[in-house]
Parts: C-alpha cells; sequence; structure tokens
C-alpha cells in the first residue's frame, strides 16, 4: 500500500494560504470593522499578513500535510483546525508569558495595564482578571480556528486524487 496524498500538492498550498488569510482577517479584519476602524485592516495587513502566513507554513503546513494524505470529514477539519490554533495559542501564551516574566524582573520597568477593577497585568504579571481574559481570548482564538478549517475545506473542495494499492 502506498502513502499517496488523496488531496493534491495545489490543494494542500492553496489550504494553507487559505488558512492564514482567513486568520488574519477573522483576528484582525473583522475587530477592526467592528471597532469602526478600517483603516487597521490595511495598517495591519503590512506585517499581519506576512506574519499569518509564516505561522500557517511553519505550524499549519506540516500537520495539514500529514492530515491531507486522507479525505478529511467536516467534524476532523473542525477538529484539526481547532488543534491548530490551541498549538499557536499555546505558544503566544509562552512567549507573552516569558516576556512578562522578564518585565517584572526589570526594576526600572513599571507598568499597569487597564484600571479599577479590570487591571490586566501589573508589571509584565497577569491578575486573575487578567488570566480570565487570556483564557476567554484562547477559547475564542481556537473556536475561529475551527470556523477556518471547515470554510477551507470547503473551499478546497473534494480530494483530487485518490490511494491505489
Amino acid at each position: 500500500m502506498s502513502d499517496w496524498p488523496v488531496y493534491s500538492r495545489k490543494q494542500w498550498i492553496k489550504a494553507v494560504n487559505l488558512s492564514a488569510l482567513l486568520g488574519y482577517l477573522s483576528v484582525v479584519g473583522v475587530p477592526s470593522l467592528l471597532n469602526a476602524n478600517p483603516g487597521g485592516i490595511i495598517g495591519g495587513a503590512i506585517l499581519g499578513v506576512p506574519f499569518a502566513m509564516l505561522c500557517c507554513w511553519v505550524v499549519g503546513a506540516p500537520i495539514l500535510k500529514r492530515v491531507m494524505q486522507r479525505e478529511i470529514s467536516w467534524i476532523s477539519a473542525a477538529c484539526w483546525g481547532a488543534a491548530i490554533a490551541a498549538i499557536l495559542a499555546t505558544l503566544s501564551i509562552a512567549i507573552g508569558r516569558y516576556s512578562g516574566w522578564r518585565q517584572s524582573n526589570n526594576p526600572n520597568f513599571n507598568s499597569t495595564i487597564g484600571g479599577g477593577d479590570n487591571v490586566i497585568s501589573i508589571d509584565g504579571i497577569l491578575t486573575p482578571y487578567g488570566w480570565q481574559v487570556l483564557a476567554q481570548d484562547t477559547l475564542l482564538f481556537i473556536f475561529v480556528g475551527a470556523v477556518i478549517a471547515i470554510t477551507v475545506k470547503w473551499l478546497v473542495g473534494k480530494p483530487a486524487g485518490f490511494k491505489t494499492e
């Protein structure tokens, strides 16, 4: 039995690129429009689209290459989209908390993000409210990853090839 992919290389490339573009639009584009800041889409595109492409090609592409060797169901697309988003979120949280830890060790750094009862961080260390906001944002990001994966499956279409035995 051979391990030839069911989806073509062209479909794989399309899936990775669509994931990056849809991810950028949903994480930057839609919030910018909802906040009545359409300039944020164009301004953020200068760094945002290349960063989204880099993240999808470094993290998502190897996973998709393996997953696309078999036909993907709608449920498995949602699960894999959520899993890839969870990996990206975990990396982001690790980098952010490491940065916060470094800031907390710097005696010249004094900062408070938020105000009143809604203080998110003090000197780089998250408050309980900050952890709650981080958890909510992470769950939303993972849900959006699942929705993007379903959309990409729909846009990529049926497998181009079939396994031969």
